[in-house]
């Protein structure tokens, strides 16, 4: 049995332990949190292959330096002095045009449809629910402004597969009979789906644990002892481990980690 050390306890070292278990291996995952916290228990739960549109995207430049500052903002950045933080702004404004967002959208498409059919198969097999529906999403508009740009979205949509329906605001109030829409229209996206991600974080680390999997928490990566340019162990602040393979699922960490 193949001893694994996966490094990150979000959804992406979660899932990793959960398909290296099935395939009969053994894992440990060194989080450096306490499970509580985090991106993957702090989000809306979204599963959308309508949101193919890279982030750094004509437009975005001038909106982002507006949204940095701003605390209550989709985009809020804490300013700090950060030599990695400068780095990511350049390559974020280098990659905000045309031909960047036409290479990526087609990636971008096919891993949400990738991670869709994923959380597809979880829902089934999973001996737990988590909350997976498939309702779709609705985009509304209440300008002309915004209304432009979602049309031209739902139209770049349609042309690469991903369904989108334009509504008119009778049309949003028919889809939504229950409640005051005060939109001007909308756009429609049926192949979109959601789940509860506070279920699906604290109910998986309960049935890995079930399963056999070690799980330390506040359990920090200091570094990695290296030799023959093989990792031999890696030392934490509660101890040191040794693996035969190491999985790092750290998210935006991960370079700052692998650079230990």
């Amino acid at each position: 049995m193949t001893k694994i050390g996966v490094i990150g306890g979000g959804i992406i070292g979660l899932s990793t332990a959960y398909y290296l278990t099935q395939a009969g291996h053994h894992v440990t995952i060194l989080e450096k949190g306490d499970l509580q916290t985090g991106c993957s228990l702090g989000n809306a739960g979204m599963i959308v292959p309508s949101h193919f549109i890279p982030l750094a995207a004509p437009g975005m430049i001038s909106k982002g330096i507006r949204w940095m500052f701003n605390s209550n903002s989709p985009f809020y950045v804490k300013p700090r002095l950060s030599a990695e933080l400068l780095r990511w702004g350049y390559l974020f404004y280098k990659h905000a045009n045309k031909t960047h967002v036409d290479a990526a959208i087609p990636a971008l498409k096919e891993l949400s449809f990738f991670s869709k059919a994923m959380y597809q198969q979880l829902a089934k097999t999973l001996p737990f629910d988590f909350g997976y529906h498939e309702r779709g999403l609705l985009m509304l508009y209440q300008s002309a402004e915004i209304e432009k740009e979602e049309l031209e979205t739902a139209e770049i949509a349609n042309h690469y597969g991903v369904e989108a329906r334009v509504l008119s605001a009778e049309q949003v109030q028919e889809l939504e009979p229950d409640v005051r829409v005060n939109a001007r229209g909308g756009v429609y996206f049926p192949g979109d789906a959601h789940l509860t991600p506070q279920d699906l974080v604290s109910r998986m680390i309960a049935y890995l644990k079930s399963k056999g999997v070690t799980i330390r928490t506040d359990c920090e990566v200091i570094d990695f002892k290296i030799q023959n340019n093989q990792i031999q162990s890696v030392n934490t602040n509660l101890g040191t481990y040794a693996f035969d393979e190491i999985v790092l699922a750290t998210g935006s960490w991960s370079g700052s980690v692998a650079r230990q």
